[in-house]
């Protein structure tokens, strides 16, 4: 058996954040569910991975486990009468759409967060958040405002998002080359500066998962 430390599990957060959240938001078709499952899901890692090893495919260890919490959450909500989870489980019980001509689902949850009705920096900021998994303060931190003026931001694009049905998809192959300027790295450069790398696992992650741990 492999012994791992905290730098493992948080090279695996690191390289499968976003990857994770992407595959949940498409499975159920909601930010807020994908992020807070993910997060759990690294919650449980943390303390048992140490013991136990590392799995054979962490990633898919992480998605799977994330999946059928965010599925017993739903349950529970949903014989609540609670509508928006019966409607994520609905979602989640679809077939897949097609994969169109780009098949990664970071990708396709990028083109979702660079959508044209978000503005650039709110763009930017979202992509850091859903995908390199940074925290809201390590993002305020980098475009130098507040952390609760960011903590709005993020509320409200994601609510733009769902109130907008923006979708979660890769445009058609003749207008990728438009949509892939919005998300160019000259684009993003312009939009903040000093933007810190992705940590390699986020800090409210890492303290969460000691909390539970201890």
């Amino acid at each position: 058996m492999v012994e791992i430390e905290g730098p493992e599990i948080e090279r695996v957060f690191r390289e499968e954040y976003g990857r994770a959240v992407a595959v949940l938001i498409r499975a159920f078709g909601d930010i807020d569910i994908a992020e807070e499952a993910v997060q759990d899901a690294f919650t449980v890692a943390a303390p048992r991975w140490p013991d136990t090893g590392l799995p054979p495919s962490p990633a898919g260890w992480i998605i799977t486990t994330a999946k059928n919490r965010a599925i017993d959450r739903l349950r529970l909500e949903a014989s609540l009468q609670n509508r928006h989870a019966q409607a994520a489980l609905l979602h989640a019980g679809r077939e897949p759409v097609d994969e169109g001509p780009v098949r990664d689902e970071r990708l396709r949850l990028m083109f979702t967060c660079c959508h044209p009705a978000l503005a650039q920096s709110v763009q930017v900021a979202l992509t850091l958040r859903l995908l390199g998994g940074l925290t809201t303060p390590e993002i305020a931190h980098a475009f130098l405002i507040p952390e609760a003026t960011m903590a709005q931001r993020l509320v409200r694009a994601k609510n733009k998002i769902r109130d907008a049905n923006i979708p979660y998809r890769v445009p058609d192959a003749p207008d990728l080359p438009a949509v892939c300027g919005r998300c160019s790295p000259s684009s993003i450069s312009s939009s903040t500066r000093g933007t810190p790398r992705a940590p390699a696992m986020s800090s409210s992650a890492a303290s969460c998962a000691r909390r539970r741990s201890g």
